[in-house]
């Protein structure tokens, strides 16, 4: 009785051995490597986030989403979400200008601050939802500004680019100004 008592009590210490790091990292294999058919329908959740919420700041713009959020992970690194807005919101057609209104560069401006913080609010609130990434893994969004619609203007092309390490998303999660903190340990940059 003793014996097998220890015999089954050392076949769960091996499996619980086996099995405790594949569980303590979500659907990852023993190996550590990604389950790439999970990492993909995570990605493509996070997409959908991220496109409503151009689809909602640029509303009623038909031109506006030239191209919608792709995501794709990238081993050592992490994943990364791009996109491109037409932030003149006119298009250039053999036809002539289609749907453009004269915008300044004011309102440019204020249009990309608030998409700005309505993708950092979804990295904070989002975020999480990736979770074959490791802790040292980034999650970074990329956007990409056109504003060159018009030839008699000059480019004012924009590139936005919002980051985050998942270890400290996750160190967010526990604080008690989730916002705040939130902004000091994204990493925020414009070029």
């Amino acid at each position: 009785m003793v014996r097998s008592s220890r015999f089954i009590l050392s076949a769960l210490f091996v499996f619980w051995l086996g099995v405790a790091p594949s569980i303590a990292q979500g659907s990852r294999n023993l190996t550590g490597s990604v389950d790439y058919a999970a990492v993909s329908r995570e990605i493509r959740g996070f997409e959908a986030i991220v496109n409503k919420a151009l689809g909602a700041a640029f509303n009623g713009a038909p031109f506006a989403v030239y191209q919608q959020a792709k995501g794709v992970y990238l081993q050592g690194y992490g994943a990364t979400f791009c996109f491109t807005i037409n932030i003149h919101r006119a298009l250039v057609t053999p036809f002539g200008v289609v749907g453009g209104k004269d915008t300044t560069p004011e309102q440019k401006r204020r249009r990309i601050e608030d998409l700005k913080d309505r993708l950092s609010r979804i990295l904070l609130e989002n975020g999480e939802d990736l979770k074959q990434l490791r802790k040292e893994d980034t999650i970074t969004i990329v956007g990409f500004f056109e504003d060159r619609n018009f030839p008699e203007e000059p480019n004012q092309n924009k590139t936005v680019i919002l980051s985050v390490i998942k270890k400290d998303l996750e160190n967010v999660i526990r604080a008690e100004d989730r916002w705040r903190e939130f902004k000091l340990r994204m990493k925020s940059f414009e070029y």
